[in-house]
């Protein structure tokens, strides 16, 4: 598969041994490094598989590419090169380039090909590669595409039927002969599937057999009642009994837009509570990577906790709004707006982390103050990575509570550490390092956030504790993430 180590959506419920899993299930899945990430939309949700024909290969000839145009349009490709490992992945990488420049540029499918076949023999290996580019048009359901050489899509719908759309008769890149455009229809729901011919050339199998196949995994993805994109692509892999060559399923559900989340409530800690949750299980529902996730749930609680702590600090708490909304580009703004007078924290206060924390988090930050209030806009373009093929660890939907215990001479603390738990946490790390007989071990690896009130608390205990207190969280964790980028010292399980 060439996946790479797809790490699972965090939710605010963090399972113990969920990430080890999901490592152990990737190790046995004969990996290779992902060809491309695929963009996080409102409109439309994404999902691609990629499984490779030579054991121990880093890279095949089969790939995907997915770009959002100026016009909020989405370009869906996908193709094959004669041959596999480095000298396919070569080639790959420049049709891949080439086709995705040519869509951006504003060509339809069909030029975009012929620009490509031109463009292929000045490529050495690029002979006979076959490619299909589609367009589809989130807002309107509206589908051009090209074929060249390459089998015809198939348009799953929510009632669980499949079908193969119209081939379009374009020949392989390289030969001779012209191309075309075919239109179609993408209804609400329905789910557009792009793949390579590995999937219809499977051993023991006829060629009626496996086109028949294809088209019931297909139906029964799109009918699945969550993520048909996923279903879909899940469903075909689950086809394969033994493979001979690279394959690469790329599926696109048309959905209705994501809605805008919008949350306004008086700036209390209480609120700042339950607005991370609600926020928690709406970004959730996007299934952006972990890493991003992480990111912008930090993002968030620092700018309402900075609301909290300074924009009222004269009055008592007036509102605090939280919107967030993701563009047909795929990127994600939220704001955070109050109507207060914000104070400026004191230099030797050991204060003032959360905007730094939020911005280092993000791909963007900027902060408006006028008299009416302070706004502070966080940007950041949401990606997912292309999906396992089995062995997924899905995400508990139930928020975390704060908890702290101790076991064999370590404090495990687990749920979120922010604003509304750390001066508990606090007290607790003290009455625990005031009767540890040897040093202690504070494992934050069930920390589901770790915000800068979270930081302060740590970084007052490193210093009161010398070399008697040590931080460990698991890898690719919410705490290990923070850590680091704070460079707090600890340890890395």
């Amino acid at each position: 598969m060439g996946t790479g180590r797809s790490q699972p959506g965090i939710a605010l419920g963090w399972r113990s041994g969920m990430y080890e899993e999901a490592w152990r299930t990737a190790d046995t899945l004969h990996e290779a490094p992902p060809p491309t990430r695929l963009p996080v939309l409102p409109g439309v949700d994404l999902s691609a598989r990629y499984l490779l024909a030579e054991t121990g290969a880093g890279a095949g000839g089969d790939w995907f590419d997915t770009v959002v145009l100026d016009d909020d349009r989405v370009a869906l490709m996908v193709g094959d090169v004669v041959g596999h490992g480095a000298r396919a992945s070569w080639v790959t990488d420049r049709l891949r380039a080439a086709l995705a420049m040519a869509l951006q540029d504003g060509a339809d499918p069909a030029t975009a090909i012929g620009r490509l076949e031109k463009f292929s023999r000045r490529v050495p290996g690029a002979e006979a590669a076959t490619a299909c580019a589609a367009v589809l048009d989130p807002a309107t359901g509206d589908l051009t595409y090209c074929t060249a050489g390459h089998p015809p899509p198939v348009i799953g719908s929510a009632a669980g039927k499949a079908r193969y759309v119209e081939p379009s008769g374009g020949t392989p890149l390289g030969a001779p002969g012209g191309y075309e455009v075919c239109t179609e229809h993408l209804d609400v729901d329905d789910v557009l599937l792009l793949y390579t011919d590995g999937i219809i050339e499977r051993p023991q199998c006829t060629a009626d057999q496996a086109t028949a196949d294809l088209l019931r995994a297909a139906a029964a993805g799109s009918g699945a009642s969550r993520q048909p994109a996923e279903r879909v692509t899940e469903h075909v892999l689950q086809l394969l009994n033994g493979h001979s060559d690279d394959i690469t399923v790329l599926a696109a559900h048309r959905r209705t837009p994501v809605p805008a989340f919008t949350r306004t409530g008086p700036a209390v800690k209480a609120t700042v509570g339950r607005y991370r949750d609600e926020f928690a299980a709406w970004l959730r529902a996007l299934n952006p990577e972990l890493v991003l996730v992480i990111g912008v749930h930090n993002a968030v609680l620092e700018l309402m906790s900075n609301v909290v702590e300074h924009a009222y600090y004269d009055s008592a708490p007036g509102p605090m709004t939280l919107a967030a909304e993701l563009a047909p580009s795929g990127e994600l703004e939220i704001s955070v707006r109050d109507e207060g007078r914000w104070k400026n924290s004191e230099p030797a206060s050991g204060r003032g982390r959360g905007l730094a924390l939020a911005g280092s988090t993000v791909d963007a930050l900027s902060v408006d103050r006028t008299d009416a209030g302070t706004t502070v806009t966080a940007r950041t373009a949401l990606t997912k990575a292309p999906s396992q093929v089995v062995g997924e660890v899905m995400p508990s939907t139930e928020p975390a509570e704060f908890s702290a215990e101790v076991a064999n001479g370590t404090l495990l603390v687990g749920g979120p550490i922010d604003i509304t738990t750390a001066r508990g946490f606090d007290r607790i790390l003290r009455e625990v390092a005031r009767h540890a007989t040897i040093p202690l071990a504070v494992d934050l690896s069930r920390v589901t956030q770790l915000a800068s009130a979270g930081i302060q608390v740590l970084a007052a205990a490193l210093r009161r504790s010398g070399r008697n207190l040590e931080l460990v969280a698991l890898r690719g964790t919410p705490a290990e993430h923070v850590l680091a980028l704070t460079r707090l010292p600890h340890r890395t399980a």
